[in-house]
């Protein structure tokens, strides 16, 4: 509370109390001239009790959580307890005077009634003041609740729960129905939703709405949950519901998401898989049979060409192989993005697959000189993919060399995890660089590959829980690390399915 605010507040408690002090003044000289028990107990104390009573009033309403701007009521109705008190005292005086009657120490009289309506004006005040604050914080609550119900971008409905009438509804909820409010409130929660399916609707308020168990998007029978529009369109909706009492009444709010454009994206999505599947099959098949036909002619061909005829034989062998290599990446891509090679993480032997891999790279690439410094035996979690990660790690370093005699050495380091480096003496990665080559459609300058390659790397490797990064390699090229977690002893142990090649 500011300095200003507490003056006005111990402006209107003084008020009020001042109206005891001075009641309580003027009775002091009855102390000394009553006599008797009787007249010593109404005549002295009961008065001084009831001005300290008016005095404690005021620093009760000072102390009290009433608003400031409140405490003028709270005086006024003191004041006027003690102007009608006093005019009541005035009438008792006059009419005895007309009547030819004394009234003993009349100022003490009409000095106790005046104090007796100031503390009844008081507490009559408190009772009003209170009772406007709590309208007032009543109707402030209810603009915020209003306020948040309006600013919400999804359709709120409140309901019965016993009965499923709807009480209540924000402006989206108008939007979403296209219908105004007085149309939807006084409606029957499943009369929002198609009329052939409310008995689904129903079972699903009884059982999962009303008893708040997370967002329903499905009904039993596997349909989406739809509302109907003033328009008799059908939107899609998901529904969180929860329950709440308000005045011995218990509620349901529910929160109704349009997810009409999520539908739309899960059906593209699901098209665009349908067509990378069919891709993906004429990868598998079509190409690679008319590759594997081509080069089993060019092995034909090249027992019937010289010298020069037989270079070209080997160019046509390479430019093959280096197709068939694309359609094992592309598949690869493929099979990640369509959620077709997403097995369970397992144990897999390491050493087993990056030898499997290597004899085909050392086949592919006679000229590369690969090394491996000692024999792998660990297994780590991943699955048969894991393949594909070290294929296309030896391949890019590989493809990427500038050497004039290329080598690829991989090693590992066997601790809490397990890291394989795989490190070339090509040109090297800039280190601006360093975390871009992994992003889809990536490629290096002058780079033979997809731009994928890599990609699949870190997709893959991220999905068996795992890391991969960049260093540099002394004296020159680059440094490939990814980190794998180790299997536990208990795991069940599998090779990798598919070729290494």
């Amino acid at each position: 509370m500011t300095v200003g605010g507490r003056r006005s507040r111990a402006l209107w408690a003084g008020t009020i109390s001042s109206v005891g002090g001075v009641s309580f003044l003027v009775n002091v000289p009855h102390l000394f001239v009553e006599e008797g028990v009787v007249a010593y107990v109404f005549g002295v104390l009961l008065p001084l009790g009831l001005a300290v009573g008016l005095v404690a009033l005021g620093y009760h309403v000072y102390r009290s959580d009433i608003n400031t701007d409140l405490l003028p009521v709270v005086a006024v109705w003191t004041f006027a307890g003690v102007v009608g008190m006093g005019a009541v005292s005035a009438t008792a005086l006059v009419y005895q005077f007309a009547e030819g009657g004394v009234v003993v120490h009349a100022g003490y009289f009409v000095s106790n009634l005046l104090t007796t309506g100031g503390i009844a004006g008081g507490l009559i005040g408190r009772y009003d003041g209170r009772q406007r604050q709590q309208r007032r914080e009543t109707e402030l609550a209810r603009q915020h609740y209003r306020t948040l119900l309006n600013s919400s971008p999804d359709a709120i409905f409140v309901a019965r729960a016993e009965n499923g009438i709807i009480v209540d509804i924000n402006r989206s909820a108008e939007t979403l129905l296209n219908r105004p409010a007085d149309e939807i409130l006084g409606m029957q929660q499943v009369d929002l939703h198609p009329a052939e399916q409310r008995d689904q609707y129903r079972h699903v308020f009884e059982t999962h709405v009303t008893a708040g168990e997370g967002i329903v998007t499905e009904l039993p029978d596997g349909s989406d949950v739809q509302v109907v529009t003033a328009d008799g369109d059908r939107v899609p909706v998901g529904i969180n519901a929860t329950t709440f009492e308000h005045r011995d009444t218990t509620l349901v709010l529910g929160i109704f998401r349009d997810i009409s454009e999520r539908r739309r994206r899960e059906a593209e999505l699901q098209n665009r898989t349908e067509q990378l599947e069919l891709l993906n099959r004429v990868i598998r098949h079509d190409i690679r049979n008319d590759m594997a036909v081509i080069t089993g002619w060019t092995d034909v061909l090249s027992n019937h060409v010289d010298d020069e005829g037989e270079a070209i034989v080997d160019r046509l062998q390479g430019a093959g192989q280096h197709v068939i290599e694309l359609t094992n990446v592309a598949r690869e891509y493929v099979e990640i993005i369509t959620g077709s090679a997403t097995a369970d993480v397992r144990a897999v032997s390491l050493g087993s697959v990056i030898q499997d891999v290597l004899t085909a790279r050392r086949e592919e690439y006679p000229d590369v000189e690969f090394r491996l410094d000692e024999d792998i035996d660990v297994d780590v979690k991943a699955n048969e993919m894991l393949s594909s990660v070290f294929r296309n790690l030896l391949n890019n370093a590989v493809q990427h060399s500038d050497s004039d005699t290329p080598r690829v050495e991989i090693s590992v380091d066997d601790n809490e995890t397990v890291v394989v480096r795989v490190a070339d003496n090509g040109p090297g990665i800039p280190d601006d660089q360093k975390e871009t080559v992994f992003g889809k459609g990536e490629k290096g300058l002058d780079s033979p590959g997809t731009g994928i390659g890599l990609y699949l790397v870190k997709t893959l490797v991220t999905e068996f829980g795992g890391e991969v990064w960049i260093e540099d390699n002394e004296p020159r090229g680059a440094v490939v690390n990814v980190r794998l977690r180790r299997a536990g002893n208990g795991e069940t142990h599998s090779m990798p399915a598919g070729s290494p090649d």
